[in-house]
């Protein structure tokens, strides 16, 4: 395999795409043969009247897109609500394939609601409290499981433990 024979392979890209935009860029990204794929979960929603099945975007303002990098300024060019894909140092950020697999099984096939964060929060990390009665308080992280967690270590006590969203805590 030489040097240059990978780099025109084809990649997941995060597409930002306009506020509110999202299904009408995937159906147009489809409807040019460009493969995509738009994280959407079926819930239900309730209303003082009625209840209703409605899908429920996963990531608002994002599309994930399949392409290879020599084509992306094209779908750029082609769709005038996709407004960049998302940076990584310098570089436009790829999705390995592994990593988009387990996603879309997660979402497709999983049970419980997904979460988001966009810190990479683990064991041993020292984080704080931002939102809620605890904000304020500064520990050590002891476990992440499900999108919840906080552990206090207290010493020789021992570790208290608390279930929290991962939204409310940051990495100090």
């Amino acid at each position: 395999m030489t040097q240059n024979s990978g780099l025109d392979e084809r990649h997941w890209y995060v597409a930002c795409v306009k506020s509110c935009q999202e299904k009408k860029v995937a159906e147009a990204l489809g409807s040019k043969g460009v493969e995509y794929y738009l994280p959407v979960r079926r819930e239900i929603r309730q209303w003082s009247d009625r209840r209703k099945i409605v899908e429920a975007l996963l990531i608002p303002r994002f599309v994930f897109v399949r392409c290879r990098n020599s084509e992306r300024p094209f779908i750029l060019a082609a769709e005038p609500r996709i407004w960049r894909f998302l940076p990584q140092d310098g570089k436009a950020a790829v999705v390995r394939d592994e990593q988009m697999e387990a996603f879309r099984n997660m979402v497709e096939k999983g049970r419980g609601a997904v979460r988001f964060s966009s810190q990479a929060l683990a064991p041993g990390d020292r984080v704080r409290v931002v939102d809620g009665p605890l904000a304020g308080l500064e520990c050590e992280l002891m476990s992440v499981s499900g999108g919840r967690c906080l552990a206090v270590r207290l010493g020789v006590l021992g570790t208290a433990t608390m279930d929290l969203d991962v939204e409310s805590l940051e990495k100090i």
